[in-house]
């Protein structure tokens, strides 16, 4: 079951409030809709989000008025997106933040991510994610806890041998050669996917150089089954749940995975890049 997020818990209390003020039940509501009572109960507990007709139809079924329907429509908006600051986000640790994206991808069965600059955490070495995070540190002046960061990051990469799990990769060939950490790391990164390539769950490809992109610059980005997208900005985490927004995502990940290469051509190029950081 998904954990709600802030924004959707929100959202939620404010169903239950028109409910309550209605005077209603969570199965007058639902026999009112026509929806089963589970989905009442989701809704208003956060572990479901909900659509303009969802609300529309809540708003008929309780008889709010103009501002309590204006408030939940402002709520829905919010709860379909959720941008949180670097800082705000890397608050508590870089160990947290990993802890949080391995509940994520527990949940998810079905994992698409687009990099155009960096490997995925999922398949980084401990020499690399202890590069990206130093970095992480430095930039947002957060709390150093480095170590356990990278731990946690390693932790997660557990889920690439559960079964049921898909997860399909796609790096742009230029991740190859930007440096986040000295050469052996570098070349030791790039092993590394070429053993994570042979896993039966996970589907690697590779953009190259010379392909032409159909938009850009890009963010890179994680799509989690179709319930939502993460946006990694410079400055910013962005969750988008609606559905319109997800589907572009979801256009631009097929786009670039049709102008990728696999099997032994991606190989070639992660040996072509290896050799780069030789000596």
């Amino acid at each position: 079951m998904a954990k709600p997020h802030d924004a959707l818990r929100v959202f939620g209390l404010q169903l239950r409030q028109v409910r309550e003020d209605a005077g209603l039940t969570g199965r007058a509501v639902a026999d009112r809709t026509g929806w089963p009572h589970s989905k009442v109960s989701k809704l208003e507990r956060g572990q479901q989000t909900a659509t303009q007709a969802d609300v529309d139809a809540w708003v008929q079924a309780t008889g709010a008025d103009a501002e309590d329907a204006q408030r939940l429509q402002v709520a829905l908006r919010q709860a379909r997106m959720e941008y949180t600051e670097w800082r705000q986000r890397l608050s508590t640790g870089t160990r947290a933040r990993q802890l949080q994206r391995r509940e994520a991808e527990a949940e998810a069965t079905l994992i698409r991510a687009f990099e155009p600059g960096v490997f995925p955490g999922l398949l980084q070495t401990a020499d690399y994610a202890r590069a990206v995070f130093q970095g992480l540190v430095s930039t947002y002046q957060v709390a150093d806890d480095v170590e356990e960061g990278v731990r946690a990051r390693l932790s997660r990469q557990d889920l690439l041998h559960q079964p049921g799990r898909r997860y399909h990769f796609i790096l742009a060939e230029a991740a190859f050669y930007c440096r986040m950490a000295d050469s052996a790391v570098m070349r030791a990164q790039l092993e590394r996917l070429l053993t994570v390539a042979r896993l039966p769950a996970v589907d690697l490809a590779v953009v190259p150089l010379g392909a032409r992109w159909p938009v850009g610059p890009l963010n890179g980005f994680w799509i989690f089954d179709r319930d939502y997208a993460l946006v990694e900005t410079l400055g910013a985490e962005l969750t988008l749940r609606e559905p319109a927004e997800i589907a572009v995502y979801e256009r631009i990940f097929d786009v670039f995975s049709r102008l990728a290469v696999r099997g032994a051509a991606a190989t070639d190029l992660i040996l072509g890049a290896t050799r780069r950081y030789v000596g």
